[in-house]
């Protein structure tokens, strides 16, 4: 007792140097006792003796994050919202003043001939981006390294927030309602749809002189006709292809933004483009797909580690066999070899589990022909097809698989589907979005802007939603261009 006594009337212990005075010490000198060790063996903890029963908890009040932040989302923060006031939204378009080049020259005395202004009325179907998220009563009356059991509602909030979020920046580039009638068509299924000639293929090409080429190319096209006497703002792109043009990009081509001149040396940071038309703004993306965008392009058994959406479809079954030869192919002599595909069946749930690996060997001017039996319960949209790299020394797992292409489930859920690979979509290759950021030209049209909005209780837990109405809109979309299949030079994921 002496040891006990000591202690309740302020002789020193480590951790309580002023002895145990109040309720609180007391109930925290109990949890030393209780929780030292392994946080997760309670039983264990209580039989422990000697220093290790009074060592107290060192948890430290600071929550580390290492999930996505808010200023991640550039494309959609750079965009004006447009409020839209149904769920079919509608807007005019111009696309010709009338008649021809030289209709205005006359005879002296000859009728004037006239024309009339060609529009189009153009429709956008607004899409509905709803998360859910709860919080216990009881964690509502704890205390956490965030605080208050407000503090934790908050940051629950903030979550919900930023998985919507999320969804819609992934969804400007790449989206596709054909594939998953839920989601908006983002910027590529925009232009693969209306003016599929504004997709560049670079055909895996790493050489950053041909990248310059894609996007001065693509300026001279926006300033006249082809591009609705445009131009081209800025260029959204991955980290691993600003890294390329920072090592590699020729001086002449780049902006000095300011009085250094060492501004525009190899290595130094790419922050414009110049071209003879004008300058064009690099944004880096992370949401954009590349070979080190693991987060994106990977199977999402790989990318959620193994927590499927319940609702997702289950998995397809998959057969595949080689193509001798195809006018199309884009299949090298330098990319012939084997390789092995899986396919996950996609829906308005998210994506599901793949199918089991085949194997392809392809010769040069061949490809693949996947043939894609529907899985059980028909609840597919869409499939994503994943691929290996050439010639992988082992079998691939899950994650050395990276997305080929998303495509539609077909008008009836229940037949086959079959895709022919020709190396039109190079997995591990990246895309650069080319586009004139004028709010004519692009907006966020908005039925709903952002709210939390409270759900109804039936357990103990304060649920609510946070919800977005609203879809990408491309006012002009000819202003706009995609570069495809290009190959980073530093990727650590190589397709060949």
């Amino acid at each position: 007792m002496d040891g006990l006594t000591n202690i309740l009337f302020g002789g020193g212990l480590p951790g309580f140097p002023n002895g145990i005075r109040t309720l609180e010490d007391w109930q925290a000198f109990a949890k030393a006792v209780q929780t030292a060790g392994d946080p997760h063996a309670l039983d264990f903890k209580a039989g422990l003796s000697g220093v290790p029963a009074i060592r107290l908890e060192s948890l430290e009040a600071t929550l580390r994050s290492v999930v996505e932040r808010e200023e991640t989302f550039r494309l959609y923060k750079r965009l004006t919202p447009v409020p839209a006031f149904s769920s079919v939204a509608e807007w005019a378009t111009q696309v010709g003043t009338g008649g021809d080049i030289a209709d205005a020259f006359h005879s002296e005395t000859s009728d004037i001939r006239g024309a009339v202004g060609e529009y189009r009325r153009n429709i956008l179907r607004v899409k509905y981006l709803m998360t859910r998220a709860e919080i216990s009563l009881a964690a509502l009356q704890q205390r956490t390294v965030l605080g208050t059991g407000d503090d934790l509602k908050a940051r629950e909030n903030v979550n919900a927030t930023l998985r919507l979020l999320r969804g819609l920046e992934w969804a400007l580039f790449q989206g596709d309602e054909a594939v998953v009638p839920t989601q908006f068509d983002g910027i590529r299924a925009w232009l693969a749809k209306e003016f599929p000639d504004h997709i560049l293929d670079l055909k895996g090409s790493s050489n950053v002189d041909e990248l310059y080429a894609a996007i001065y190319q693509a300026f001279g096209r926006t300033i006249g006709p082809d591009g609705g006497f445009g131009r081209i703002t800025d260029v959204y792109l991955s980290p691993a292809v600003q890294n390329d043009l920072d090592l590699h990009l020729q001086p002449q081509w780049r902006v000095a933004l300011d009085d250094n001149p060492r501004a525009v040396d190899y290595g130094a940071p790419v922050r414009a483009i110049r071209t003879s038309y004008g300058d064009v703004i690099t944004t880096q993306d992370v949401w954009i797909e590349d070979p080190d965008a693991a987060h994106l392009t990977t199977p999402a058994e790989v990318r959620t580690r193994g927590r499927l959406s319940p609702e997702a479809p289950a998995a397809p079954t998959l057969s595949a066999q080689a193509i001798t030869s195809d006018p199309n192919s884009r299949f090298q002599a330098a990319q012939a070899g084997t390789y092995h595909y899986a396919v996950a069946a996609i829906g308005e749930g998210g994506e599901g589990p793949l199918s089991a690996l085949e194997a392809v060997t392809i010769a040069a001017g061949g490809g693949a022909e996947l043939t894609i039996q529907p899985p059980a319960g028909y609840r597919q949209t869409g499939y994503a097809i994943y691929r290996s790299t050439k010639d992988p020394a082992t079998l691939p797992t899950p994650a050395d698989l990276r997305l080929v292409k998303r495509i539609p489930a077909g008008s009836d859920p229940t037949q086959p589907v079959v895709f022919r690979d020709l190396n039109h979509d190079i997995p591990g290759s990246a895309t650069l979005y080319l586009l004139d950021l004028s709010p004519e030209a692009i907006d966020w049209t908005q039925l709903l802007p952002m709210l939390q909005f409270p759900l109804a209780p039936v357990k103990a837990t304060v649920p609510w939603a946070v919800l977005l109405f609203g879809a990408l809109k491309l006012g002009i979309p000819q202003r706009h261009w995609v570069v495809k299949n290009y190959l980073p030079k530093a990727a650590r994921w190589k397709p060949f």
